[in-house]
């Protein structure tokens, strides 16, 4: 007995003119352990009601009525309520009638002196009635997602494919006409390198190949494709391998999207920002020189400082971003100096004290006419801490260590020993030996160790000399 098909109460229309027959069918069906509620009817109007009605799940009917029959019923049922299942339960039946009875659309037929058979007969329908429906609802189901499915593929406006185990395309949706020209017929049986220029294809195809030796999914490769017209499309790719029975590899299902206008977007922005750069390097020289005429026994100083600067923060292995505003910062590091009284700057004697006090002063100078800039590096902030030590002796804050900017700290290193290097108005040049004895002697206490030991190696191990040049670059590598 399938009693587990059977897990609510039933709704038992009975098509029936005998009250103790209903009553025989109705103890056959409570002797099986079968729930129902039943409704019996005898004519026409009164079932064609109870139809809407009672909504049966199954109906028992006689074959033989005084005012209506069996035949003319399952008639009705099956032309307005098909899926309802129909028993014919009737005292006698030929065969002839049988067959003409399931072939109408009947799903079985119990004699009336065999009643037994019925509670079986109406479990084995109803069981077989649930597995209908559910198939149909699965149908209809696969059906609506199907539609959902064809219906975001071709309302998207990213091309969706597939390709077979050998890089064939199987599927292209129909946006491959949109993004590359070609049509859906002209793309089966070609494979995405197809597709690419010659160099493109040989760089995306090493790539490929790594990810299906690893049988791995990918997302966002960009590439390179050519449009039917000729015109590259730039194409971002993303997708999932395709597996069958034992984990066999069948293929790729994916999606492309069309990022030209992003990718010369990029362009642009790049384009943009080389030209603000180099508007940006001229500016910074303009400072500079400005600088140096005001301070002619100086001049080149603040280049000689930017280039070793650079170089150090290249053997520190700073980000090249990083060293490009170091570079910069330290290019009009003595900017502040513009305020100062040329007599002083140019004084062949010792600095009185307030005089040294004023000078002190052009770091903070230099940070108040910088600070408002918008910058993408702490340029200003840099500019602002070149004189301080670890220690706290340097001025304007005397910040200590780690308070300390790196980029400052590299550029206190490479600030002493150029100066240190040069001639000055007050004093010669003490040679560049002592300028880096000097900050050997005080690594770790006024200078950091690691900016020291960077600046030392250059000079003994790589031979680094300071440029001759005039003119400023926005990298100054090493020079060895």
């Amino acid at each position: 007995m399938e009693q587990a098909a059977i897990n609510k109460e039933l709704r038992v229309l009975m098509l029936e003119d005998t009250p103790t027959d209903a009553e025989l069918i109705e103890h056959e069906l409570r002797k099986a352990g079968i729930a129902f509620i039943s409704r019996r009817v005898e004519m026409r109007d009164a079932f064609v009601h109870a139809l809407e009605d009672f909504k049966p799940d199954v109906i028992l009917s006689d074959y033989h009525l005084p005012d209506f029959d069996g035949m003319t019923a399952l008639t009705i049922v099956r032309h307005t309520h098909p899926e309802m299942p129909v028993i014919m339960v009737t005292g006698t039946l030929s065969d002839v009638e049988a067959v003409e009875l399931i072939d109408a659309g009947a799903r079985d037929y119990v004699l009336k002196d065999r009643l037994a058979r019925l509670a079986p007969a109406v479990e084995r329908v109803i069981s077989a009635e649930l597995g209908i429906r559910a198939r149909k609802s699965a149908e209809k189901a696969l059906r609506e997602s199907e539609a959902k499915f064809r219906a975001l593929v071709e309302s998207t406006s990213d091309w969706i494919w597939e390709i077979d185990e050998h890089g064939i395309y199987t599927y292209a949706s129909p946006q491959i006409y949109e993004i590359l020209g070609y049509t859906v017929e002209e793309i089966i049986g070609k494979a995405p390198f197809d597709l690419m220029p010659p160099e493109e294809a040989q760089r995306v195809r090493g790539i490929f190949e790594a990810i299906l030796k690893e049988g791995r999914a990918f997302r966002f490769l960009e590439n390179e494709n050519r449009h039917k017209d000729g015109r590259i499309v730039f194409m971002e790719t993303s997708a999932t391998p395709i597996f069958e029975g034992q984990g066999v590899f069948k293929g790729y299902r994916g999606i492309d999207r069309d990022i030209t206008e992003r990718k010369e977007a990029e362009k642009e922005r790049r384009t943009s920002a080389e030209k603000l750069e180099h508007t940006l390097l001229q500016t910074i020289e303009a400072v500079a020189a400005t600088v140096d005429a005001r301070d002619p026994y100086t001049a080149g100083h603040q280049r000689r400082v930017a280039a070793l600067a650079s170089a150090i923060a290249h053997e520190m292995g700073l980000p090249e971003d990083k060293i490009r505003g170091l570079y910069l910062a330290a290019s009009i590091h003595d900017l502040g100096k513009v305020h100062l009284p040329a007599e002083i700057l140019s004084k062949p004697g010792t600095l009185s004290p307030i005089e040294y006090e004023l000078v002190k002063t052009h770091p903070q100078i230099g940070y108040d006419i910088i600070k408002d800039v918008q910058f993408p590096w702490p340029i200003a902030q840099m500019v602002l801490q070149h004189h301080e030590r670890l220690d706290g002796s340097g001025y304007p804050q005397g910040l200590k260590a780690e308070q300390i900017l790196p980029e400052a700290r590299i550029l206190a290193v490479a600030d002493v020993v150029e100066a240190m290097s040069s001639h000055r108005p007050y004093r010669p040049g003490l040679g560049l030996e002592s300028a880096l004895d000097e900050i050997a002697r005080q690594r770790g206490v006024l200078y950091a160790p690691d900016a020291v030991d960077n600046c030392l190696a250059l000079f003994r191990e790589k031979n680094y000399a300071f440029p001759t040049n005039a003119k400023h670059e926005f990298f100054m590598k090493p020079t060895t």
